[in-house]
């Protein structure tokens, strides 16, 4: 027999990679701005009909954080050159997975990685209709799909939980080197639904922050900010005010300076707030379409469930291990409660297996 302590996956892509050395590239490369991501009417009409605004009170689980799935997409050119490398995506994993453990959230990549090859697809320009059209290349229900390319005049863009095509463009010189840790981690705030620090699409902030609920980011515990670009200096110091704004009173802005979602140094970011975290949790649990993330690319075994379970839900586990492997693609996540599981082989899949409930070894048994 042979035994198996099923364990916690760290925080890090679970790739057999050995990481190349850091890029020293500037960040955001130069000619690029640094996100791409703005909130259409649409977006804000819905933001403003929902009922979760404020208060917002849902505190992280870092102990037992939710994994979610990612499929990555790495767009080459038609003859095959070109593209973001695998040591690079490695890098770009762990950075990610680190600002939002916080979050009480993890992100793995679920399935193989699709390699698109494509001269359209390699240089995307700055028009929407473009860099739709990429985000409805093979993307995978349920899912957050990434797409690694170049993008024109951009670092990143993301779609909200109200937008049409869903889906995460990455500029490839903007990920996986030491300049820029955070934009991955910025553009995936995105995707739940937080909103730039600076944001003025409901209003500008006023830096007393006596507008905060109606304006900004509509998040009173993310100070007002000028938009930080070029106001930043290397020791993250905000070193360059700006202006009150018009119809505000005296109170200068003070604003965060690590704040992911902020445009601030990209070495600098690293924080999200609490409400910033609160808010990425009602997405998954209770709000917008990010909720059928939560189960996706996981399978859950119980050596006492009903044998007829063939889903391997949490409500309705597996029974056996040869079911959860049948279902699942490579790098899915199987939670096994505790007790002997009996299996003969996992059919040669890439498989992530952990420990379901607080306490407790699983054996696998062949």
């Amino acid at each position: 027999m042979h035994t198996l302590t099923v364990f916690l996956l760290a925080t890090s892509l679970a790739l057999a990679i050995t990481p190349a050395p850091q890029s020293q590239e500037k960040s955001p490369p130069e000619g690029k701005t640094e996100c791409g991501t703005v909130i259409t009417p649409k977006q804000l009409e819905f933001e403003l009909s929902r009922k979760d605004i404020a208060p917002l009170a849902m505190a992280p689980s870092t102990d037992t954080p939710l994994y979610l799935p990612m499929t990555i997409h790495i767009v080459h050119r038609s003859d095959g050159t070109g593209g973001f490398t695998l040591d690079r995506l490695a890098i770009a994993m762990r950075d990610l997975n680190r600002m939002w453990q916080p979050v009480g959230v993890q992100f793995f990549i679920y399935g193989e990685i699709d390699h698109i090859y494509d001269d359209a697809h390699f240089n995307v320009p700055y028009v929407q209709a473009n860099q739709d059209a990429l985000r409805q290349v093979n993307p995978v229900a349920n899912t957050i799909n990434v797409y690694f390319t170049n993008l024109a005049e951009l670092c990143g863009q993301s779609t909200f939980t109200n937008d049409s095509d869903q889906g995460v463009l990455m500029d490839i010189g903007c990920a996986g080197n030491a300049n820029n840790p955070s934009t991955l981690a910025h553009e995936i705030g995105h995707y739940f639904d937080l909103y730039h620090t600076h944001e003025t699409g409901v209003g500008v902030e006023c830096p007393s922050g006596n507008n905060c609920s109606i304006a900004g980011d509509l998040l009173c515990d993310t100070p007002a900010d000028p938009i930080l670009t070029g106001r930043v200096n290397a020791s993250c110091v905000y070193d360059n005010p700006a202006a009150t704004p018009a119809n505000c009173d005296t109170t200068p802005y003070n604003p965060p300076t690590r704040n992911l979602m902020s445009y601030s140094q990209a070495e600098c970011r690293s924080e999200f707030t609490p409400n910033q975290i609160s808010k990425v949790l009602q997405r998954l649990h209770n709000a917008g379409n990010r909720k059928n993330l939560i189960n996706s690319g996981k399978f859950y075994v119980d050596p006492q469930a009903s044998n007829s379970n063939t889903k391997c839900t949490p409500s309705a586990p597996c029974r056996t291990v040869a079911k959860a492997v049948s279902a699942a693609q490579n790098g899915a996540f199987i939670f096994l409660k505790p007790g002997v599981h009996p299996t003969s082989s996992i059919g040669g899949k890439k498989l992530i297996l952990m420990r379901w409930g607080n306490s407790g070894v699983a054996e696998l048994r062949p």
